[in-house]
């Protein structure tokens, strides 16, 4: 029977530590029967959560949300379904009661290349809404998120801002780099990268079909994201900077190389589970730890890692969830102090498994803040501050001879030759380029323009691109494409066929952190909102200057100002049939000088 025999016991009973926003749909027996909320009025509510197994003393329990990202599909996150039992068992344990809400994910390497990616960048603001719709919908107490493939992971943190529930994220995990055996008995590590670029070796008969098929059965051996500092590792690592993931996590590998779980991944479940209800006991919530100064110490280490273009659309979303005041002026004028210290694929030859045997994200960190780049005062997950989470974390110099990370003072590159935003004739808002270390790069040639990504990519494989071309690939923004699709098949075909370092990319695309060669994009205004992108013509100069940090089409004002108001929508955009989410995202996204967010 009940465990309240009266109306007095019920009205008289203390709140369950931690319970307090879930009664709104279990009752609270504290409230007079009429009011809203009230035991009595929430029967049926009660009945429904039997019917799904709940006993009479989970009604007394906060209820955790578990946000999982999961489609057996993709390697990124195919073990999600593992890890979200095992904090749903670690959370009942402490007491609390895991309602489990599963959201659709994409998976970047699987749509490279096709119309599916559209669906990409999309899918972020889509993980998050599922997220909230999951959690507000059930009135649950606090929040614990799963992250793994490339939108995942900075949707799984922007709901937590965006609601203010108390929360934290956990990134599922790297997976392990492959091995490729090569003709002369070497081994070398692959990725994601090292597919896409055999694609282009092979378009340019580097290759034969043999070598292409068996380097795509080995390059990637087992679950987790993509192994190297691409998106989903940059965005993991900016994640735990931020104070949002607990310390250490973001380096731990998904899988080992039979392809179980890690016990290390497990240790971080029950970590996640014990974190929640220390941040419950505290009251820490979400904007208590995303403010200014957080954001800072997360584009540090961007940039310090070498990490992906992506970042900047994504930290940029985060900020907007927070309503903190951070522009994409600001991203760049914080990276310009930080160095490149990370020595990680795409620029490098090492990989996430690397850095975590090193110490990870913490590590990183505390050579940064030995050197004033981060804020060590800032409020983490932990219930610490960054420097406290720091203290016991080792120097970078005790390491002994390592090459994965340098110091600032001798970094593998100096500050300001990373990512940079742009702006000139050719980008009035913004575009934003990635050096991973080039410097002093300046470049005016003549461009060859493309209005899909499709008809770019045809171009490089039939060998129309040459040395010395500016590759114009337009109509892919945010609106324009729609979702804003990484230009990475393109530019893995010019690295492939050895024009990486000779032919530039210019685009109101974006780029996977694969990315690597003379690569510019988020240009804006993009071409579907007649930005000058949509003016260019074949054989127009256009120059970029990475000192000057200027990106400029040349012709005349007085052309321009013809080109502009002859200007219409090409029939890529006036005549497609958009439905469904397309159809709505392409209406309500925004600009990628914002972060692409929508409403």
């Amino acid at each position: 029977g009940s465990p309240w025999a009266t109306m007095e016991d019920k009205r008289q009973r203390t709140v369950a530590p931690g319970k307090k926003y879930s009664y709104a749909v279990t009752g609270d027996p504290s409230k007079p029967e009429s009011a809203s909320g009230s035991h009595a009025k929430m029967t049926c509510s009660r009945a429904n959560f039997r019917a799904a197994g709940w006993k009479e003393e989970d009604f007394k329990k906060p209820v955790i949300t578990i946000g999982v990202p999961y489609s057996n599909s993709m390697p990124c996150n195919n073990k999600f379904v593992e890890l979200a039992d095992l904090i749903a068992r670690e959370v009942e344990q402490l007491g609390g009661k895991a309602h489990i809400a599963y959201t659709p994910v994409i998976s970047d390497g699987i749509t490279q290349g096709a119309l599916a990616m559209r669906y990409s960048l999309i899918s972020r603001e889509y993980i998050a809404d599922c997220m909230e719709i999951m959690h507000e919908g059930y009135a649950a107490d606090a929040m614990i998120t799963l992250a793994g493939c490339d939108k995942s992971v900075p949707a799984s943190t922007m709901v937590l801002p965006r609601l203010n529930c108390i929360g934290l994220s956990l990134f599922g995990g790297a997976a392990l780099p492959g091995q490729v055996p090569r003709p002369d008995g070497t081994v070398e590590r692959s990725d994601p990268g090292t597919v896409m670029e055999a694609i282009g070796a092979y378009g340019d008969r580097l290759i034969d079909i043999e070598e292409l098929h068996r380097i795509e059965c080995v390059a990637l051996p087992g679950s987790g994201t993509c192994s190297a500092m691409f998106t989903a590792c940059t965005m993991a690592s900016a994640v735990e900077a931020l104070g949002m993931a607990l310390p250490g996590s973001a380096s731990h590998t998904a899988v080992d190389p039979e392809n179980n779980t890690t016990e290390q991944k497990k240790q971080d479940c029950a970590d996640v589970a014990a974190a929640v209800f220390n941040l419950v006991t505290a009251n820490v919530r979400p904007r208590d730890i995303v403010t200014k100064k957080a954001l800072e110490n997360a584009v540090a280490v961007v940039y310090a890692l070498g990490g992906s273009t992506n970042a900047v659309l994504h930290m940029l979303a985060i900020a907007h969830e927070a309503e903190v005041d951070f522009t994409i002026r600001d991203f760049h004028s914080i990276g310009q102090r930080v160095p490149l210290i990370g020595n990680l694929r795409p620029h490098g030859p090492y990989h996430m498994v690397d850095l975590d045997k090193l110490g990870g994200i913490p590590v990183v960190m505390k050579e940064l803040m030995k050197h004033g780049l981060v804020h060590g005062d800032c409020l983490t997950v932990s219930g610490r501050t960054v420097a406290d989470n720091l203290k016991e974390v080792p120097d970078l110099e005790s390491l002994g001879k390592q090459d994965v990370l340098y110091p600032c003072t001798a970094p593998l590159s100096p500050a300001g030759n990373h990512i940079k935003v742009l702006k000139g004739s050719l980008a009035p808002e913004s575009a934003v380029c990635k050096l991973s270390g080039k410097q002093n790069i300046q470049i005016a040639g003549p461009a060859k323009v493309y209005d899909s990504e499709d008809e770019a990519f045809a171009a490089i494989m039939n060998g129309d691109i040459v040395k010395g071309d500016v590759l114009v690939i337009r109509y892919e923004g945010p609106k324009g494409a729609p979702g804003m699709p990484e230009m990475l098949s393109p530019g893995s075909a010019l690295v492939g066929r050895g024009l990486g370092k000779d032919v530039a990319l210019v685009t109101d695309g974006r780029f996977s952190g694969a990315s690597h060669g003379l690569m510019i994009g988020h240009v804006t205004p993009e071409a579907a909102d007649g930005g000058p992108i949509a003016l260019v013509q074949n054989g127009d100069i256009v120059r970029f200057d990475c000192n000057k940090l200027t990106l400029d089409l040349e012709i005349s004002d007085d052309e321009f100002a013809a080109r502009k108001a002859a200007w219409s929508p090409p029939p890529k955009i006036t005549d497609r049939k958009l439905r469904g989410v397309l159809k709505k995202y392409a209406a309500t996204v925004g600009t990628a000088h914002m972060g692409a967010v929508q409403g």
